[in-house]
C-alpha cells in the first residue's frame, strides 16, 4: 500500500476549475508550482494549461485537447482515457474553490519534501563519522528550514517586474521623506550613509577592549525596539561574553537614562523609581531574543537564529500582529567556535575564516543584517592612530566578507583592565569611523557623545539638519 502524502481528487479538482475559469488558473500560480503535483499526468496537464494562457490561447476542454494534440501531449496525458478531462470538469462543481484544492496540493507536496529530505538527513547521519556530529546537526536543521520555509517564487524575474518594484520603493522613500530603507540604528548620520543595515549585510563592528562595542550594539537594538517605525522587527542577540542579565540592566540603564552603577546597588531615588516603571513596561513588549551560551560554534548559531526565526512567527500568529526576525547581533566574532575539523586541522586565522563566513551565509540564508561586534589588534594603541582595516584581528577574511566594517575609536583608547567600558568623562566623545562600505560611501569618523555610566551613546547635532 502507497502511503505517500497525495491528493489525486485535489489536483484534478484545480485542474477541473482551471478549465472553467481563468480566475482559477490565477489561484494556482499563487500558491503551487507545476512540481507539486504528485500525478505525472495531472503535472503535463498542468503545465500546458499554464502555457496556453501565457499565449494567450482561450482555455477549456476543446482548446486543450487540441493543444494536447498539436504539440505531442495527447497520449501522455490522456492515456486511452478520452473522457478524462470532462471528467474533472464535472468532478469540480464550484471553480470558486480553486485556492482550496491548490492549498491542499501544496501542503501534500510539502509534506512529500519532508519525506524526501528526512530521508537525506538518516542517510548523512549513518554514514557520520565520530567528529562530524555537529556538522550533521546543522545540515538536518537547515534541510529541514529550506522546506518549511520554502517560498513559492521563480528563481528569475523580468526586469519590468523589478523596475515596477524599484519605482514603488522610491515613491515610498519621497512620501515618507526618509532616507532609512533597512534596519535604523537611531544614529542619524550614520543612516543617511547607510540607509540603515540592509537585508543579507554582514556588519562587522570593531574596537580594543573597553572602548563600547556592546553598549554601541545594544543601543541600536534599544533603538529598534522602541521605534514606533520598527514596532514588528524581531532581533536575536547572541551574547558571548556578558550574561542575559547583564544585558537587560545595561538596556535599562540606556532606556531609562540612570546609572548603571546604581541600577546594580539599587540605591535609586523616587523619581529614579518612576522612569524604572515606565522602561519595564516599554522594554516588555520588545521582540528581544537573547541567548547568552558562551561556547558556541558557528553552525550553533546558525541553528539557534533558525529557532528564532520560528519563535517569532509564532509570536505573530499568536499576537495577530505581523513580527518577522529582522536583525541579528553577535558579541563577538573571536569568541565563536569553528568546527571540529577546523581546530583540530587548521591555523586561527582559517578558524576565523570559516566563522566570518559562516555569519555572511546566515545573513544571506535569513535575509537579514549580521551584526558582529569584533576586537581589534594592539597594533591600533602602538600607533597612537585610528583604526585601519588591517587591524582587523587575526584573519583578512573578515573585511573580505563583511559588507560594513566599522570602528569605534577615541583619541586616548583605555588601558585593558577589568572594568568593562569605562570611559573618563574628558574622553567622552567617540568616533564611529565607517572603514568599508560595499554599497555606499565610507566616513572618517562621525562623532557622538558617550554617557559611560548609562552605557548610551547619544547623536552630536553639528547643524539643524541632523537635527531633523
Amino acid at each position: 500500500m502507497n502511503n505517500t502524502p497525495c491528493s489525486i481528487e485535489a489536483e484534478e479538482s484545480l485542474l477541473g476549475a482551471m478549465l472553467q475559469n481563468s480566475q482559477a488558473i490565477s489561484a494556482a500560480l499563487s500558491k503551487i508550482k507545476s512540481t507539486d503535483f504528485y500525478s505525472e499526468r495531472n503535472r503535463l496537464l498542468y503545465e500546458s494549461i499554464i502555457e496556453m494562457n501565457n499565449r494567450g490561447i482561450a482555455v477549456n476542454a476543446e482548446t486543450t485537447l487540441r493543444y494536447l494534440k498539436e504539440n505531442g501531449l495527447f497520449e501522455k496525458i490522456i492515456q486511452n482515457d478520452e473522457a478524462y478531462l470532462m471528467r474533472i470538469i464535472d468532478g469540480t462543481p464550484f471553480h470558486q474553490n480553486a485556492k482550496y484544492y491548490a492549498e491542499i496540493i501544496a501542503e501534500k507536496s510539502l509534506l512529500r519534501d519532508l519525506i524526501t529530505a528526512t530521508q537525506d538527513i538518516q542517510k548523512s547521519a549513518y554514514e557520520a563519522k565520530d567528529a562530524e556530529t555537529k556538522e550533521i546537526a546543522d545540515f538536518a536543521e537547515k534541510k529541514i528550514f529550506e522546506v518549511t520555509q520554502r517560498r513559492l517564487s521563480n528563481d528569475f524575474i523580468h526586469i519590468r517586474d523589478l523596475l515596477y518594484e524599484a519605482l514603488t520603493t522610491i515613491e515610498s522613500r519621497k512620501k515618507h521623506k526618509g532616507t532609512v530603507t533597512g534596519v535604523p540604528s537611531g544614529f542619524i548620520s550614520l543612516d543617511k550613509i547607510t540607509h540603515g543595515f540592509q537585508p543579507s549585510d554582514l556588519i562587522i563592528l570593531a574596537a580594543r577592549p573597553s572602548v563600547g562595542k556592546t553598549s554601541f550594539a545594544l543601543n541600536i537594538v534599544e533603538h529598534v525596539i522602541t521605534n514606533i517605525e520598527t514596532t514588528g522587527f524581531g532581533i536575536g542577540f547572541f551574547s558571548l561574553e556578558m550574561s542575559r542579565m547583564q544585558l537587560v540592566e545595561r538596556l535599562i540603564a540606556s532606556k531609562a537614562r540612570i546609572s548603571l552603577s546604581r541600577i546594580r546597588s539599587g540605591d535609586l531615588e523616587k523619581q529614579e523609581w518612576t522612569k524604572l516603571g515606565q522602561t519595564f513596561n516599554s522594554l516588555s513588549q520588545a521582540n528581544l531574543l537573547i541567548d547568552d551560551s558562551s561556547q558556541l560554534t558557528i553552525m550553533e548559531i546558525r541553528g539557534i537564529a533558525r529557532q528564532m526565526k520560528y519563535r517569532f512567527a509564532e509570536m505573530s500568529k499568536t499576537s495577530g500582529k505581523e513580527i518577522d526576525l529582522k536583525l541579528i547581533v553577535v558579541d563577538y566574532l573571536q569568541l565563536i567556535h569553528s568546527g571540529v575539523q577546523t581546530r583540530r586541522n587548521g591555523t586561527r586565522e582559517q578558524e576565523i575564516a570559516d566563522i566570518s563566513r559562516g555569519l555572511k551565509a546566515l545573513a544571506k540564508e535569513l535575509n537579514v543584517p549580521v551584526i558582529s561586534l569584533a576586537q581589534l589588534s594592539r597594533a591600533v594603541e602602538q600607533r597612537q592612530d585610528k583604526p585601519r582595516l588591517s587591524d582587523l584581528r587575526e584573519s583578512g577574511s573578515i573585511e573580505q566578507d563583511a559588507d560594513i566594517v566599522m570602528f569605534l575609536h577615541r583619541q586616548k583608547p583605555n588601558k585593558e583592565g577589568k572594568d568593562d567600558e569605562v570611559i573618563d568623562d574628558k574622553t567622552n566623545q567617540v568616533e564611529v569611523i565607517l572603514a568599508k562600505h560595499r554599497n555606499g560611501a565610507i566616513h572618517d569618523g562621525i562623532p557622538l557623545h558617550f554617557i559611560a555610566d548609562q552605557t548610551r551613546f547619544e547623536n552630536i547635532y553639528n547643524n539643524s539638519n541632523d537635527a531633523g
